[in-house]
Protein backbone atom coordinates (compact mmCIF):
# COMPACT_ATOMS: atom_id res chain seq x y z
CA UNK A 1 0.00 0.00 0.00
CA UNK A 2 1.21 3.56 -0.69
CA UNK A 3 2.87 5.47 2.12
CA UNK A 4 1.14 8.65 3.32
CA UNK A 5 2.25 11.33 5.78
CA UNK A 6 -0.32 11.99 8.51
CA UNK A 7 -0.61 13.22 12.08
CA UNK A 8 -3.01 12.17 14.83
CA UNK A 9 -2.27 14.77 17.50
CA UNK A 10 -1.26 18.42 17.46
CA UNK A 11 2.32 19.44 18.13
CA UNK A 12 5.66 19.70 16.38
CA UNK A 13 7.24 17.83 13.46
CA UNK A 14 7.70 14.76 15.67
CA UNK A 15 3.93 14.17 15.42
CA UNK A 16 4.17 13.46 11.68
CA UNK A 17 4.26 9.77 10.75
CA UNK A 18 4.16 7.60 7.63
CA UNK A 19 1.35 5.09 7.36
CA UNK A 20 0.08 2.66 4.72
CA UNK A 21 -3.19 3.93 3.29
CA UNK A 22 -5.17 1.87 0.75
CA UNK A 23 -5.56 3.65 -2.56
CA UNK A 24 -9.03 4.57 -3.86
CA UNK A 25 -10.04 5.30 -7.47
CA UNK A 26 -10.35 9.01 -8.23
CA UNK A 27 -13.81 10.44 -7.71
CA UNK A 28 -15.62 12.59 -10.25
CA UNK A 29 -13.52 15.62 -11.26
CA UNK A 30 -10.43 14.17 -9.54
CA UNK A 31 -7.21 12.67 -10.88
CA UNK A 32 -4.93 10.12 -9.29
CA UNK A 33 -1.25 11.00 -9.20
CA UNK A 34 1.97 9.17 -8.60
CA UNK A 35 3.66 11.90 -6.58
CA UNK A 36 7.32 12.46 -7.36
CA UNK A 37 8.24 15.49 -5.25
CA UNK A 38 6.36 17.65 -2.73
CA UNK A 39 7.21 21.16 -1.54
CA UNK A 40 7.11 22.13 2.13
CA UNK A 41 5.68 25.37 3.48
CA UNK A 42 5.88 27.10 6.84
CA UNK A 43 2.09 27.20 7.08
CA UNK A 44 2.14 23.42 7.46
CA UNK A 45 4.15 23.71 10.67
CA UNK A 46 1.43 25.98 12.04
CA UNK A 47 -1.20 23.53 10.77
CA UNK A 48 0.34 20.56 12.59
CA UNK A 49 0.58 22.69 15.74
CA UNK A 50 -3.07 23.70 15.48
CA UNK A 51 -2.25 27.39 14.94
CA UNK A 52 -3.20 27.80 11.28
CA UNK A 53 -6.35 29.20 9.68
CA UNK A 54 -7.61 25.66 8.91
CA UNK A 55 -8.42 23.12 11.61
CA UNK A 56 -6.83 19.68 11.06
CA UNK A 57 -9.25 16.71 10.84
CA UNK A 58 -7.67 14.80 13.75
CA UNK A 59 -6.95 11.87 13.66
CA UNK A 60 -5.42 10.78 10.34
CA UNK A 61 -4.96 14.36 9.13
CA UNK A 62 -3.27 14.44 5.69
CA UNK A 63 -0.38 16.80 5.06
CA UNK A 64 1.19 18.65 2.13
CA UNK A 65 -0.20 21.46 -0.01
CA UNK A 66 1.76 21.31 -3.27
CA UNK A 67 3.87 18.98 -5.35
CA UNK A 68 4.47 17.40 -8.72
CA UNK A 69 3.87 14.00 -10.27
CA UNK A 70 2.35 11.96 -13.08
CA UNK A 71 -1.31 11.21 -13.66
CA UNK A 72 -2.17 7.52 -13.21
CA UNK A 73 -5.89 7.79 -13.92
CA UNK A 74 -8.68 10.34 -14.20
CA UNK A 75 -12.16 10.39 -12.73
CA UNK A 76 -15.37 11.07 -14.60
CA UNK A 77 -15.77 14.61 -15.83
CA UNK A 78 -12.04 15.26 -16.25
CA UNK A 79 -11.37 16.30 -19.84
CA UNK A 80 -8.34 18.62 -19.63
CA UNK A 81 -5.87 16.00 -18.37
CA UNK A 82 -4.99 12.41 -19.26
CA UNK A 83 -2.99 9.46 -17.98
CA UNK A 84 0.75 10.14 -18.21
CA UNK A 85 0.55 13.93 -18.00
CA UNK A 86 3.24 15.57 -15.85
CA UNK A 87 1.49 18.05 -13.59
CA UNK A 88 1.89 20.33 -10.59
CA UNK A 89 -0.55 20.41 -7.70
CA UNK A 90 -1.20 24.05 -6.88
CA UNK A 91 -1.60 24.94 -3.18
CA UNK A 92 -5.38 25.29 -3.40
CA UNK A 93 -6.53 21.84 -2.28
CA UNK A 94 -8.74 21.29 0.76
CA UNK A 95 -6.29 20.40 3.54
CA UNK A 96 -8.95 18.44 5.40
CA UNK A 97 -9.38 16.06 2.43
CA UNK A 98 -6.15 16.04 0.46
CA UNK A 99 -2.39 15.96 1.04
CA UNK A 100 0.55 15.80 -1.34
CA UNK A 101 2.99 14.05 1.02
CA UNK A 102 2.11 10.57 -0.16
CA UNK A 103 3.20 8.12 -2.83
CA UNK A 104 -0.25 8.02 -4.45
CA UNK A 105 -2.79 10.82 -4.09
CA UNK A 106 -6.17 11.84 -5.48
CA UNK A 107 -6.62 15.56 -6.03
CA UNK A 108 -9.20 17.76 -7.78
CA UNK A 109 -8.33 18.48 -11.39
CA UNK A 110 -8.95 22.21 -10.92
CA UNK A 111 -5.80 22.36 -8.74
CA UNK A 112 -3.48 21.22 -11.55
CA UNK A 113 -1.19 22.97 -14.00
CA UNK A 114 1.02 21.20 -16.52
CA UNK A 115 4.78 21.10 -16.03
CA UNK A 116 6.59 22.89 -18.86
CA UNK A 117 8.88 20.83 -21.07
CA UNK A 118 12.36 20.53 -19.60
CA UNK A 119 11.33 21.42 -16.03
CA UNK A 120 12.22 18.84 -13.37
CA UNK A 121 9.74 17.44 -10.86
CA UNK A 122 11.90 19.03 -8.16
CA UNK A 123 11.56 22.53 -9.58
CA UNK A 124 7.88 21.92 -10.35
CA UNK A 125 7.16 21.04 -6.71
CA UNK A 126 8.95 24.20 -5.55
CA UNK A 127 7.40 26.71 -7.93
CA UNK A 128 3.75 27.58 -7.54
CA UNK A 129 3.31 28.45 -3.86
CA UNK A 130 6.37 30.68 -3.87
CA UNK A 131 5.92 32.43 -7.19
CA UNK A 132 2.16 32.97 -7.17
CA UNK A 133 2.41 34.34 -3.62
CA UNK A 134 5.22 36.69 -4.62
CA UNK A 135 3.35 37.73 -7.77
CA UNK A 136 0.13 38.25 -5.82
CA UNK A 137 1.81 40.43 -3.20
CA UNK A 138 3.74 42.51 -5.70
CA UNK A 139 1.51 42.84 -8.77
CA UNK A 140 -2.03 42.06 -7.65
CA UNK A 141 -2.33 43.31 -4.07
CA UNK A 142 0.69 45.63 -4.25
CA UNK A 143 -0.42 47.19 -7.55
CA UNK A 144 3.14 47.29 -8.86
CA UNK A 145 3.18 47.85 -12.65
CA UNK A 146 4.87 45.32 -14.91
CA UNK A 147 7.19 48.11 -15.98
CA UNK A 148 8.42 49.22 -12.56
CA UNK A 149 11.72 50.89 -13.35
CA UNK A 150 12.57 53.36 -10.59
CA UNK A 151 10.31 51.65 -8.04
CA UNK A 152 11.64 50.07 -4.83
CA UNK A 153 10.12 47.14 -2.93
CA UNK A 154 10.94 45.93 0.58
CA UNK A 155 10.61 42.17 1.22
CA UNK A 156 10.71 41.10 4.88
CA UNK A 157 11.59 37.54 5.91
CA UNK A 158 13.49 37.45 2.65
CA UNK A 159 15.17 34.04 3.01
CA UNK A 160 11.87 32.21 2.48
CA UNK A 161 10.97 30.66 -0.86
CA UNK A 162 8.53 33.55 -1.38
CA UNK A 163 11.30 36.06 -0.72
CA UNK A 164 13.71 34.53 -3.22
CA UNK A 165 10.88 34.27 -5.78
CA UNK A 166 10.04 37.94 -5.21
CA UNK A 167 13.61 39.01 -5.98
CA UNK A 168 13.43 37.26 -9.36
CA UNK A 169 10.02 38.72 -10.23
CA UNK A 170 11.15 42.22 -9.26
CA UNK A 171 14.15 41.88 -11.56
CA UNK A 172 11.81 40.91 -14.40
CA UNK A 173 9.70 44.03 -13.96
CA UNK A 174 12.68 46.33 -13.40
CA UNK A 175 12.12 47.21 -9.73
CA UNK A 176 14.81 47.45 -7.05
CA UNK A 177 14.52 44.88 -4.24
CA UNK A 178 15.47 45.23 -0.59
CA UNK A 179 15.40 42.15 1.62
CA UNK A 180 15.61 41.86 5.39
CA UNK A 181 17.30 39.18 7.46
CA UNK A 182 18.03 39.06 11.17
CA UNK A 183 21.77 38.26 11.05
CA UNK A 184 24.78 38.53 8.74
CA UNK A 185 24.66 34.77 8.15
CA UNK A 186 22.41 34.90 5.06
CA UNK A 187 23.48 38.20 3.49
CA UNK A 188 25.74 36.71 0.80
CA UNK A 189 23.18 34.03 -0.06
CA UNK A 190 20.39 36.60 -0.37
CA UNK A 191 22.55 38.70 -2.69
CA UNK A 192 23.24 35.62 -4.80
CA UNK A 193 19.50 34.86 -4.83
CA UNK A 194 18.84 38.25 -6.44
CA UNK A 195 18.38 40.84 -3.68
CA UNK A 196 19.68 44.25 -4.75
CA UNK A 197 20.11 45.30 -1.10
CA UNK A 198 19.97 43.45 2.22
CA UNK A 199 19.26 44.96 5.65
CA UNK A 200 20.41 43.05 8.74
CA UNK A 201 17.72 43.95 11.25
CA UNK A 202 19.66 42.89 14.37
CA UNK A 203 22.53 45.21 13.47
CA UNK A 204 21.10 48.06 11.41
CA UNK A 205 18.50 50.79 11.79
CA UNK A 206 15.82 49.79 9.28
CA UNK A 207 14.47 53.29 8.76
CA UNK A 208 17.90 54.84 8.28
CA UNK A 209 19.00 52.13 5.84
CA UNK A 210 15.80 52.43 3.77
CA UNK A 211 16.29 56.18 3.58
CA UNK A 212 19.90 55.69 2.52
CA UNK A 213 19.12 53.06 -0.13
CA UNK A 214 16.31 55.13 -1.68
CA UNK A 215 18.20 58.45 -1.44
CA UNK A 216 15.52 59.76 0.86
CA UNK A 217 12.62 59.01 -1.47
CA UNK A 218 11.24 56.02 0.42
CA UNK A 219 10.01 52.62 -0.74
CA UNK A 220 7.00 52.22 -3.00
CA UNK A 221 5.82 48.86 -1.65
CA UNK A 222 6.38 46.80 1.50
CA UNK A 223 5.63 43.06 1.36
CA UNK A 224 5.61 41.86 4.96
CA UNK A 225 5.36 38.24 6.05
CA UNK A 226 6.72 38.88 9.56
CA UNK A 227 4.46 41.56 11.11
CA UNK A 228 6.48 42.40 14.17
CA UNK A 229 8.57 45.33 15.28
CA UNK A 230 9.46 46.10 11.63
CA UNK A 231 5.95 47.15 10.63
CA UNK A 232 6.21 50.66 12.07
CA UNK A 233 9.58 51.67 10.52
CA UNK A 234 8.54 50.02 7.24
CA UNK A 235 5.37 52.09 7.17
CA UNK A 236 7.35 55.22 7.99
CA UNK A 237 9.66 54.46 5.04
CA UNK A 238 6.84 54.23 2.49
CA UNK A 239 6.36 56.97 -0.08
CA UNK A 240 3.16 59.03 0.20
CA UNK A 241 0.20 56.83 -0.83
CA UNK A 242 2.49 53.80 -0.90
CA UNK A 243 1.26 50.24 -0.34
CA UNK A 244 1.94 47.67 2.37
CA UNK A 245 0.85 44.06 1.81
CA UNK A 246 0.67 41.70 4.79
CA UNK A 247 0.67 37.98 4.09
CA UNK A 248 1.88 36.25 7.25
CA UNK A 249 2.84 36.74 10.88
CA UNK A 250 6.06 34.81 11.37
CA UNK A 251 6.87 36.90 14.44
CA UNK A 252 3.83 35.51 16.23
CA UNK A 253 2.97 39.04 17.31
CA UNK A 254 0.10 41.29 16.26
CA UNK A 255 1.40 44.84 16.86
CA UNK A 256 -0.67 47.98 16.81
CA UNK A 257 -1.17 49.69 13.47
CA UNK A 258 1.22 52.54 12.64
CA UNK A 259 -1.55 55.14 12.53
CA UNK A 260 0.66 58.20 12.10
CA UNK A 261 2.09 57.24 8.66
CA UNK A 262 -1.28 55.75 7.65
CA UNK A 263 -2.97 59.10 8.28
CA UNK A 264 -0.26 61.53 7.24
CA UNK A 265 0.93 59.66 4.14
CA UNK A 266 -2.32 58.08 3.10
CA UNK A 267 -0.72 54.65 2.81
CA UNK A 268 -2.78 51.55 2.10
CA UNK A 269 -2.40 48.36 4.15
CA UNK A 270 -3.87 45.26 2.53
CA UNK A 271 -3.92 41.61 3.54
CA UNK A 272 -3.17 38.88 1.02
CA UNK A 273 -3.93 35.15 1.12
CA UNK A 274 -2.80 33.18 -1.92
CA UNK A 275 -5.84 30.92 -2.23
CA UNK A 276 -8.65 33.21 -1.09
CA UNK A 277 -7.44 36.29 -2.95
CA UNK A 278 -5.80 34.82 -6.08
CA UNK A 279 -6.13 31.11 -6.86
CA UNK A 280 -9.85 30.93 -6.07
CA UNK A 281 -10.47 33.63 -8.70
CA UNK A 282 -10.19 32.19 -12.22
CA UNK A 283 -9.32 35.51 -13.85
CA UNK A 284 -6.60 36.36 -11.32
CA UNK A 285 -5.16 32.85 -11.48
CA UNK A 286 -5.01 33.01 -15.29
CA UNK A 287 -3.20 36.37 -15.24
CA UNK A 288 -0.66 35.00 -12.76
CA UNK A 289 -0.12 31.79 -14.76
CA UNK A 290 0.17 33.70 -18.03
CA UNK A 291 2.83 35.97 -16.53
CA UNK A 292 4.83 33.32 -14.66
CA UNK A 293 4.75 30.25 -16.90
CA UNK A 294 6.70 31.63 -19.91
CA UNK A 295 9.40 33.03 -17.63
CA UNK A 296 9.63 29.69 -15.80
CA UNK A 297 9.78 27.68 -19.01
CA UNK A 298 12.55 29.93 -20.36
CA UNK A 299 14.63 29.62 -17.19
CA UNK A 300 14.30 33.29 -16.25
CA UNK A 301 12.51 32.20 -13.09
CA UNK A 302 14.01 29.27 -11.20
CA UNK A 303 13.20 28.17 -7.66
CA UNK A 304 15.96 28.31 -5.06
CA UNK A 305 16.00 24.86 -3.43
CA UNK A 306 17.83 24.59 -0.13
CA UNK A 307 17.61 20.85 0.60
CA UNK A 308 15.95 17.68 -0.64
CA UNK A 309 14.77 15.14 1.95
CA UNK A 310 13.43 11.62 1.34
CA UNK A 311 9.82 10.89 2.26
CA UNK A 312 11.11 8.59 4.99
CA UNK A 313 12.50 11.68 6.77
CA UNK A 314 9.54 14.00 6.32
CA UNK A 315 9.45 14.74 10.05
CA UNK A 316 13.14 15.67 9.94
CA UNK A 317 12.50 17.96 6.98
CA UNK A 318 9.89 19.94 8.91
CA UNK A 319 12.18 20.04 11.96
CA UNK A 320 14.88 21.53 9.73
CA UNK A 321 12.41 24.12 8.44
CA UNK A 322 11.58 25.07 12.04
CA UNK A 323 15.23 26.05 12.64
CA UNK A 324 14.93 28.90 10.08
CA UNK A 325 18.37 28.02 8.72
CA UNK A 326 17.22 27.37 5.17
CA UNK A 327 17.20 29.70 2.16
CA UNK A 328 14.47 29.13 -0.38
CA UNK A 329 12.52 25.89 -0.65
CA UNK A 330 12.72 22.54 1.12
CA UNK A 331 11.34 19.63 -0.91
CA UNK A 332 10.57 15.96 -0.31
CA UNK A 333 11.62 13.31 -2.83
CA UNK A 334 8.81 10.74 -2.90
CA UNK A 335 9.18 8.37 -5.87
Amino acid sequence: MPLTAQFDTLGGPEKIKLVDVPGQPPAADEVQLRMRVAGLNRAELLYVAGHYLVEPPIPNAPLGAEGAGEIISVGSGVTDFAEGDRVCVLPMIDWAKYGTLAEIVNVPAYALERIPEGISFEDAAAFWMAYTTAYGMIVQAGEMPLNAAGRTVLITGASSSVGTAAFQILKQIGATSIGTTRTQKKVDDLNKAGADHVIVTDDEDIGARLKEITNGKGVDLVCDSVIGDMIAPAAEALVPEGNMVLMGFQSGEIPGLPFYPILTKGITIRGFHLVWHLLDHADRRRRAVDFLSPLWASGELKPVIDRVFPLSDVSGAYAYMATNNHLGKIVIQIL
